[in-house]
C-alpha cells in the first residue's frame, strides 16, 4: 500500500466467533486485554490485534447488520493522536443502538490501545488515518 494512502479494517461478529460479552472475558469483556507486549511490526499484526480487542455488545442489546464505522490515526508510540471520529452507523438503528455499539467501540479501544509498535511500524503508521468497520451479523432474535 502506497504512503499517504488510509488503510481500512473491516471487523465482522458471526455466531461462530465465540465472542459475545462472557466468553471472551468477563462482561462485556471487561477482564480481557488481549494485546500483549510484543511489538507489532506490520500492518497484518495490527489488525489481528484490534480485531482481538472487540467484544460485540451482548445480543440482547444488539441488532443484526448494524453497521458502525470510526476513523482516527495512530502516533508513532501506539497512541491515538485524537479520539476516534464516527463516519458510519447504520441510519435505520435507533440512537439507542448507536449508543451500545459507539460504548462497546470505545471499550474495544480503550482494551488496545495504545499498541506496542516497533519502531519502523510506528514510522510506517503515524498519521496515516484508520477507518474500521464494525457488522454485526450474528443471528439476534429481537428486531431492534
Amino acid at each position: 500500500m502506497p504512503l499517504g494512502e488510509g488503510l481500512r479494517l473491516t471487523i465482522v461478529s458471526t455466531d461462530n466467533d465465540g465472542q459475545g460479552g462472557e466468553a471472551a472475558g468477563g462482561e462485556n469483556g471487561a477482564d480481557l486485554h488481549p494485546v500483549d507486549d510484543h511489538e507489532l511490526d506490520s500492518i497484518r499484526d495490527m489488525f489481528t490485534a484490534l480485531r482481538g480487542c472487540w467484544v460485540p455488545p451482548p445480543k440482547e442489546a444488539a441488532r443484526h447488520g448494524m453497521e458502525y464505522t470510526i476513523r482516527f490515526a495512530f502516533k508513532r508510540d501506539g497512541a491515538m493522536i485524537a479520539p476516534p471520529r464516527v463516519t458510519y452507523a447504520s441510519h435505520d438503528a435507533s440512537s439507542e443502538v448507536r449508543d451500545i455499539y459507539r460504548d462497546a467501540v470505545d471499550a474495544a479501544l480503550k482494551r488496545c490501545v495504545p499498541l506496542h509498535f516497533s519502531e519502523r511500524m510506528g514510522e510506517a503508521v503515524a498519521g496515516r488515518p484508520l477507518a474500521i468497520r464494525f457488522v454485526d451479523d450474528r443471528t439476534i432474535d429481537n428486531a431492534k
